[in-house]
C-alpha cells in the first residue's frame, strides 16, 4: 500500500478534528488550508523535523508547540505532532546525553567531568537522590542548556533526511512493484 494511502487511512481528516473537543480549533483552521495536512513528501519530512526538534526540548506542551510551529512553517501538522512522540522516557536519556556532549564540545571539552559528589547516589537511601541530582545539574547545566537547542537542530535535520529518503524509497519500490506486475500481466509478444 502506498505511503500516502496509508497516511490517509490513519490520519484524521480536518472535519474529524473539528469534532474533537480540544482540537476543534485545529480542524477549523486546517480545513481551508489543505497544504498543512496533505501527505506530501517534503511537507511530511519537514513536519517530522519540526516535531522532533520541538520534542527534544523538555516542555510540558510539546504537541501544541509542534502544531503551532508546523502551522507557522507551513509543514505537515500531523507529522509534527506525531514526531514529538519520538521523545519518550526510553529515548530521553540518549537524547539528553547527546545534548550534553554537544554542549560540552562547544563550551569546553574538559569542563564537564563527573565528580565523586555527583556519583554519590545511594540507591538504598532515597534521601541522597535529590542532593546528588542538584549537584549533577549544577555541574552539567550550562553545557546541557547550550546543547539542547543544538541537539534539536541536529536531530531535526537527521529526521528530515531519514523521512525524505525513506519516502523516496517507498515511492521507488511501489513504482518497481507496479511495473513488475504489469510486465507479468502482459502476454509476451511473438515477432
Amino acid at each position: 500500500m502506498p505511503a500516502s494511502k496509508l497516511a490517509r487511512r490513519w490520519l484524521p481528516t480536518p472535519d474529524k478534528l473539528a469534532q474533537i473537543k480540544g482540537l476543534a480549533w485545529l480542524g477549523h483552521y486546517l480545513a481551508p488550508r489543505p497544504w498543512l495536512w496533505v501527505a506530501h513528501r517534503r511537507r511530511v519530512a519537514w513536519g517530522v523535523a519540526v516535531g522532533l526538534a520541538v520534542g527534544v526540548i523538555p516542555l510540558p506542551v510539546q504537541m501544541l508547540l509542534a502544531a503551532l510551529a508546523a502551522v507557522l512553517l507551513r509543514c505537515n501538522v500531523a507529522a509534527a505532532v506525531a514526531a514529538t512522540w519520538l521523545t519518550n522516557p526510553f529515548t530521553l536519556v540518549p537524547i539528553w546525553g547527546f545534548a550534553l556532549w554537544l554542549g560540552s564540545w562547544v563550551m569546553d571539552p574538559g569542563a564537564v567531568t563527573s565528580t565523586p559528589a555527583m556519583l554519590a547516589l545511594d540507591w538504598l537511601s532515597p534521601g541522597t537522590w535529590w542532593p546528588a541530582f542538584v549537584t549533577w545539574i549544577s555541574a552539567m547545566g550550562p553545557a546541557w542548556a547550550v546543547g539542547m537547542p543544538m541537539a534539536a537542530v541536529v536531530l531535526g535535520a537527521a529526521a528530515y533526511a531519514v523521512t525524505y529518503v525513506a519516502w523516496w524509497g517507498v515511492i521507488r519500490f511501489e513504482r518497481w512493484r507496479r511495473l513488475r506486475a504489469r510486465t507479468r500481466a502482459s502476454p509476451p509478444t511473438n515477432r
